[in-house]
């Protein structure tokens, strides 16, 4: 792991809100899963519109194509276009492949400005978005797909803050000595959850996964109750923060009773539900490969 180092200039809020516009348009992907998330819960989004929806970027198709073909969805036969694809499955499994192609997309970078690489990057996303579609199946507190999303894009606004730090000459990195939160607030004026909901807001993605990321590190602080923003914040409080083991992560001990309660878990539940997401992850892991 890098050594810490502070940068020469540091950057302003303004210098990395501009990164999080540019970065805005570095691909239309984000656009098209928040186009189809919206369409998942009209009554009139069919899978002949979704088609027509991801065919817009070339490179999204091809992923959606490699994940169809791939181990993890079985489908035991080549499949050769997004609409066969897209049939095979069904519109609800077909939303959660292109939830995969989305945020494998945004996680195909190294953090370098927080000692993460892709890999882990995009592991640690796809188990809080495991995890969340489990506590959401467990406790009907919201759409298990929803959810799911809610906990892959989590961690979207590093992606902003990361480019934001190497634009103005990197050399700035979380070691992990200090909360995450506490470290971006300190060197950069806003946190990663903020950044996130300034990304899914330009992005257009519904209002309650905005809330969710907006209210993430502080839940009762928004004006309006958020199931999301409350479970990413339990899973916050469960899952190791810096995922040093991201391959093999442990149940933290110590558990919010302040989520617990209301949503009829109980603490060997919720280790009942991580070692189900945790063996979901190795399986995903082995046999979704493109």
């Amino acid at each position: 792991m890098s050594t810490a180092h502070t940068l020469s200039l540091k950057p302003s809020p303004e210098q990395l809100q501009q990164a999080i516009r540019r970065m805005e348009h570095f691909s239309p992907a984000p656009r098209i899963l928040a186009r189809a998330l919206v369409m998942m819960r009209d009554d009139r989004g069919d899978l002949l519109s979704l088609a027509e929806l991801i065919r817009g970027d070339p490179a999204l198709s091809a992923d959606i194509l490699r994940i169809a073909n791939s181990a993890y969805f079985g489908i035991g036969l080549m499949v050769e276009s997004v609409e066969h694809a897209l049939h095979t499955i069904g519109y609800r499994e077909a939303t959660r492949m292109l939830n995969l192609a989305v945020s494998r997309s945004l996680t195909h970078i190294n953090l370098d400005s927080y000692c993460i690489t892709a890999e882990d990057f995009w592991a640690e996303s796809l188990f809080n978005g495991l995890f969340m579609e489990t506590l959401a199946n467990a406790t009907g507190g919201a759409d298990p797909a929803e959810a799911y999303t809610a906990g892959l894009l989590r961690y979207v606004g590093r992606l902003a803050i990361n480019r934001g730090i190497e634009e103005l000459g990197g050399g700035l990195y979380w070691i992990g000595t200090e909360p995450l939160a506490i470290w971006e607030q300190k060197n950069v004026g806003f946190t990663h959850s903020q950044a996130g909901t300034m990304l899914l807001e330009h992005w257009h993605f519904p209002v309650n996964l905005i809330e969710g990321c907006r209210g993430q590190e502080s839940p009762a602080l928004l004006r309006k109750p958020s199931w999301l923003a409350s479970a990413l914040y339990f899973a916050a409080s469960v899952l190791p923060q810096d995922f040093d083991q991201v391959f093999n992560p442990v149940l933290t001990p110590t558990v919010n009773s302040d989520f617990l309660h209301p949503n009829g878990l109980t603490s060997d539940a919720v280790a009942t539900l991580f070692t189900e997401t945790h063996a979901n992850f190795l399986k995903m892991r082995e046999r979704f490969t493109y």
